[in-house]
């Protein structure tokens, strides 16, 4: 597995939140996540005590990573600046495969 990807991503407080993320190898083939397991957590700072857990659904042989927060989850979250990020353990390594910052907005409408 290579070095985190950074990718940024906007989360609107109160709405369902989802995201796939395809992963490649070097050489331009999808990353195999077979028999691997994940985990991806929502901080207002890295170093926070309190985080959200996402629901990360993996597609094992495409390199496809999806992350989900519910509305309910949503409108917990801290408004403003956010950090994230995505660890998959495969054959008793984790790394870290995605990384960013999530930028949470007031919903209006709500």
């Amino acid at each position: 597995m290579a070095v985190a990807e950074v990718t940024n991503i906007v989360i609107e407080k109160g709405t369902d939140f989802d995201a796939t993320f395809i992963v490649f190898n070097s050489d331009d083939s999808a990353a195999s996540f077979s028999g691997a397991s994940a985990v991806a957590k929502i901080r207002k700072h890295p170093t926070s005590p309190s985080s959200v857990s996402f629901t990360v659904t993996i597609n094992g042989n495409a390199g496809s990573i999806s992350i989900a927060l519910t509305k309910q989850q949503t409108v917990l979250l801290s408004t403003g600046r956010n950090y994230y990020d995505i660890l998959v353990t495969k054959d008793s390594k984790t790394f870290k495969i995605i990384k960013g910052t999530a930028i949470v907005e007031e919903s209006a409408s709500l």
